[in-house]
C-alpha cells in the first residue's frame, strides 16, 4: 500500500490533524472488502474509490467517530482511500454538537450530514485529482469554522497538555491546574472530546506506540518506554484497542504495504 499524509493549511491546523491517502496495487492485490477500525483519538471522514484514476467510481463515504473500540466492517471492494482526520475537540466547532454524541459511530457521510453530505459526495466524486479533493474538503471545513461555534478554552488546553505528554500526565493535576473540580473537569472533557480524561490519555499513549513502531527492539521495551506497568498490561491494552495482539497487528499492517 502507498500511504501519504498531507498537512492541512494554516486556517485548519488547530482543528485538523492531517489528510491522508491510501492506494493499493490492483494488479497484485484483491480489492479490500474489510474496513478495519482501531482505537483512535481522532475522528475521520473517508472516501473510498474503486481505483486511483480520476474515472474511478466513488463507492462509499463514511463518518467514523473517535473510539476506544476495535471493529471490522464489510464494505464494497476498494483500492483507493482519501481521508481527513480531525481532533475530536473540533467536532463542536465543525458540527455544533458535543463530541460525545459521535463517539464510536461508524455511519455513512450522508447519514451524518444529510443533504449536505450528498452534495459533498458528489463534488468529491467529480473532482479530477487528490489535490482538488483536498481543496474541496479544506474549503468546506473553513466555511464551517466561519459559523458560530462551541468552544471550551480550558479543555482545549488540557487536551494539548495530554497530547504533548503522550498520555502520561496525571489527570488529577490537570483538573487542579485549570481550577476545576474533578467532576466539572470530567463532565466538560467528555462533552468536548467524547472521552473521559483517562480514556483519552490511554488512547493517546496507545497512538504514541503506533507512531514509534518499529523503533523499539522488544515488546518489553515498548511497554516500559510508554509507561505501561509491564508487558502483559501493554499486550492486553493493545488487544482491546485493535482486536489483535501487537505481533498480529504488525504482521497485518506489513502485509497491507
Amino acid at each position: 500500500m502507498k500511504y501519504e499524509i498531507i498537512q492541512p493549511n494554516e486556517q485548519l491546523r488547530d482543528f485538523i490533524s492531517h489528510f491522508w491517502v491510501g492506494t493499493w496495487d490492483a494488479t497484485t492485490q484483491k480489492p479490500n472488502t474489510q474496513y478495519y477500525v482501531v482505537a483512535s483519538s481522532l475522528t475521520e471522514i473517508t472516501f473510498a474509490f474503486a481505483g486511483e484514476s480520476k474515472q474511478s467510481d466513488l463507492l462509499f463515504s463514511t463518518f467514523q467517530g473517535h473510539t476506544h473500540l476495535a471493529g471490522q466492517f464489510s464494505v464494497a471492494g476498494f483500492y483507493h482511500l482519501i481521508g481527513i482526520a480531525f481532533y475530536s475537540y473540533a467536532i463542536p466547532a465543525f458540527f455544533h454538537i458535543p463530541a460525545s454524541e459521535v463517539n464510536k459511530e461508524f455511519i455513512s457521510l450522508h447519514t451524518f450530514l444529510g443533504p449536505e453530505g450528498a452534495v459533498l459526495n458528489e463534488r468529491i466524486a467529480l473532482a479530477s485529482s487528490t489535490q482538488q479533493r483536498i481543496n474541496i474538503l479544506s474549503d468546506y471545513f473553513i466555511s464551517r469554522l466561519k459559523k458560530q461555534r462551541l468552544e471550551d478554552v480550558r479543555i482545549t488546553q488540557a487536551i494539548q497538555l495530554i497530547n504533548e505528554s503522550n498520555g502520561r500526565i496525571a489527570i488529577e493535576n490537570l483538573a487542579r491546574h485549570f481550577c476545576l473540580s474533578h467532576k466539572q473537569f470530567y463532565r466538560r472533557f467528555k462533552a468536548f472530546t467524547g472521552f473521559s480524561p483517562k480514556m483519552y490519555s490511554r488512547i493517546i499513549r496507545f497512538e504514541s506506540v503506533i507512531h514509534n513502531y518499529p523503533r523499539l527492539s522488544s515488546l518489553t521495551e515498548t511497554a516500559y518506554r510508554h509507561g505501561y506497568y509491564d508487558q502483559a498490561h501493554f499486550i492486553h491494552e493493545f488487544k482491546s484497542f485493535t482486536g489483535f495482539s501487537p505481533t498480529e497487528f504488525w504482521k497485518l499492517s506489513n502485509e497491507a504495504i
